[in-house]
């Protein structure tokens, strides 16, 4: 069957109306939604498909297709593909920030300017550049297996920027800092402590630590999972698999630990409950932000003790190739790229070689 677009809509009674031409027949249909704002714009956006719809034409089957039954398919299918704890991020995102603002729709639905408006609303609740970039790569890749299946012509994401990233802020501790923090520090969370500052270990990396890691006689750690959302796997990267080495101070704290934890469950850092942490927030409510509160050092999140082993090592002149290793960062450029203004200049007389040659000046 043929048929033409040559749709428009009227308001009666503060009622809409759709009206055009199918197949050279003038049609007129009454739409039952009341003139909201929103019914206009959605009506004036699918008048041809309404009419159709409501002179018991058939139209196009994707056009019937919800978002939301489609997004399900699409997390599914691509889930053996990821680790669980991502699969448990990208679908806590998606059913906190995308599934309540397009609940109903159905796919063809959505344009670019809807889009926009969504990312400029998850913005303006103070999400930040970053975190809404990770949503809105959820929300992407929902819409792309959509164009690669051909339900819709393009990704309307194509047409919309994204959101300005922020530079995490590195904001470590000094020495000095350091030292006042485990002098107050006691207990468990002293050792905690010391092994974060004097390895650069993630939270999750620290949580996730077994005593089957530890090698005593090497004196290294191998990191081999992370905690994340409540879920042990694998660390953040492949590079972050990887083996520390256990310097001195640290070596001395991890057999403070063992005396505490080393005939228990096999993780290194236990909760009150004598369990493996599984999330870090409590960790940071009870202990960290007390502990500062006592030293009188303004709150900085616990993440900046991996910054401060950073930034110590290489202020005191240790090997940035070393450093970044310790880091598990993929080559010392990502090492360079964040921490090179803490590495110290050496301030001495250059190229004294030139001193020696014969050449005339003038």
């Amino acid at each position: 069957m043929k048929s033409y677009n040559k749709t428009g809509l009227f308001v009666r009674n503060n009622t809409i109306y759709v009206q055009g031409s199918i197949n050279g027949k003038f049609y007129r249909r009454s739409t039952k939604k009341p003139a909201t704002k929103a019914n206009l714009a959605w009506v004036k956006r699918n008048a041809h498909d309404v009419l159709l719809k409501l002179v018991g034409k058939p139209s196009d089957p994707n056009k019937e297709i919800l978002f939301e039954d489609f997004a399900k398919i699409s997390l599914e299918a691509s889930a053996a593909n990821r680790k669980e704890s991502t699969n448990k991020k990208y679908i806590g995102d998606y059913e906190r920030h995308i599934l309540p603002y397009f609940r109903g729709w159905k796919l063809h639905e959505i344009r670019s300017m809807d889009l926009k408006h969504w990312q400029s609303k998850l913005l303006k609740s103070g999400l930040s550049g970053k975190y809404v970039m990770n949503i809105r790569n959820v929300f992407r890749g929902i819409l792309q297996d959509a164009f690669i299946d051909e339900i819709i012509e393009r990704n309307p994401f194509d047409r919309v920027k994204s959101p300005k990233i922020l530079k995490p802020e590195i904001y470590p501790f000094s020495l000095e800092e350091v030292e006042l923090l485990l002098n107050t520090a006691s207990g468990w969370f002293k050792n905690y402590l010391t092994t974060a500052f004097f390895t650069g270990m993630r939270i999750g990396e620290l949580l996730a630590l077994k005593w089957e890691d530890v090698n005593w006689h090497e004196r290294d750690i191998r990191i081999a999972r992370a905690v994340s959302r409540g879920t042990i796997s694998t660390p953040k990267t492949e590079n972050s698999v990887r083996e520390v080495d256990m310097l001195e101070i640290v070596e001395k704290a991890l057999k403070e630990q063992y005396k505490l934890t080393g005939l228990q469950n096999g993780f290194i850092f236990l909760n009150q409950y004598g369990d493996n942490f599984t999330q870090y927030e409590k960790l940071v409510r009870y202990h960290w932000k007390p502990l500062l509160r006592t030293c009188g050092i303004n709150y900085r999140v616990l993440y900046q003790t991996r910054h401060t082993f950073a930034s110590i090592m290489l202020q005191q002149g240790e090997e940035i190739p070393w450093v970044s290793a310790m880091m598990g960062h993929k080559d010392i450029h990502t090492t360079l790229t964040r921490y090179a203004r803490y590495i110290p200049r050496e301030r001495r007389r250059r190229a004294k070689f030139i001193e020696s040659l014969n050449i005339k000046v003038g």
